[in-house]
């Protein structure tokens, strides 16, 4: 093979990869294709280059070809972009251009989102509206503040599930499960009139233990006659007022209430009373040492109502 002819061959395939690399090039920045120019403003432009794609619905057709900084502060940075002519469809006036990154650390890109079938098309040279990209430390920064509030809510949240179950397991063992719940139906104080009818009983012939509202089968059957006696008699108004031995504490307030609450639902569910008309007092201890904790039903004729006025608790 002759000199001659090698360097022919070799002059020959220079130019074919020569001309093929500056095909690739022009057609990736549309040399060869109609264009038309298009600007889009950014508050900043987060690292994005000249020669960066422009993408719409997800192709690239086009390439940032400029970009311009303000000529005052409070402009924004202009990005002039050159579109593949037939793009002109899908862009309209009411498009957006937003600023998007390869991966989580990849180049940037611009996408063009499509526009609305009633606005018109964009010209060379429009500007059409522009969204920054997220910075990635400004996300990790939210990310990793979110993530403390999301812990330190949880955490409470685990904490007051915590403590309320703990509070159920021990008003459940004492025969009620929610003390917000004694008060429902407490009156603030006895009415003034007498009474027309009582029925007393001792806690221990009620109640399971000495510390829990739970009604024991003996302590059903004494109730049923308080029970039939106000399903077959008209009156204004019972309440069931609960009282334990001498002494006084916040617990055994509670334990009064619950139990004048547990009498009273027993009455509710098992007769056909007007719920409205049954009321509960629970008094805490105030019941003579040596004696049993009380628990009385006091009826009041017809036309007697729950007292309006809050008073301090009366005795029995």
């Amino acid at each position: 093979m002759s000199t001659a002819f090698r360097l022919g061959f070799f002059v020959v395939t220079t130019l074919l990869i020569l001309a093929t690399g500056i095909f690739l090039i022009g057609n990736k920045k549309f040399l060869f294709s109609p264009t038309y120019r298009v600007k889009a403003d950014f508050p900043n432009v987060s690292g994005l280059n000249n020669g960066a794609d422009v993408r719409v619905g997800g192709i690239h057709e086009g390439t940032v070809t400029r970009i311009d900084l303000p000529s005052r502060s409070d402009q924004k940075v202009t990005v002039e972009m050159s579109m593949e002519r037939s793009t002109q469809n899908v862009i309209k006036k009411d498009s957006i251009a937003s600023i998007k990154t390869e991966g989580l650390l990849g180049d940037k890109y611009i996408e063009v989102s499509f526009g609305s079938n009633k606005m018109a098309t964009v010209r060379d040279g429009d500007v059409i509206g522009g969204q920054p990209a997220v910075d990635v430390s400004d996300l990790a920064t939210s990310t990793a503040a979110a993530a403390k509030a999301g812990a330190t809510s949880f955490q409470e949240d685990m904490e007051a599930l915590r403590h309320n179950l703990l509070l159920r397991g021990f008003f459940k063992k004492r025969g009620y499960n929610d003390a917000s719940e004694l008060t429902k139906y407490e009156i603030s104080k006895l009415p003034v009139k007498p009474s027309t009818k009582q029925f007393l009983f001792d806690t221990d012939k009620l109640f399971d233990k000495a510390d829990n509202a739970k009604l024991k089968n003996q302590g059903v059957h004494v109730l049923n006659e308080a029970g039939k006696f106000l399903e077959q008699n008209e009156f204004g108004l019972a309440v069931v007022v609960a009282s334990e031995r001498v002494g006084d504490t916040d617990q055994d307030r509670i334990l009064t209430k619950a139990r004048a609450k547990v009498v009273r639902d027993y009455l509710v569910q098992n007769f056909k009373l007007d719920d409205t008309r049954i009321k509960t007092k629970g008094l805490g201890k105030i019941t003579r040492e040596g004696e049993a904790g009380k628990v009385q039903i006091l009826v009041y004729p017809p036309g007697e109502a729950e007292p309006a006025v809050k008073t301090k608790s009366d005795a029995l």
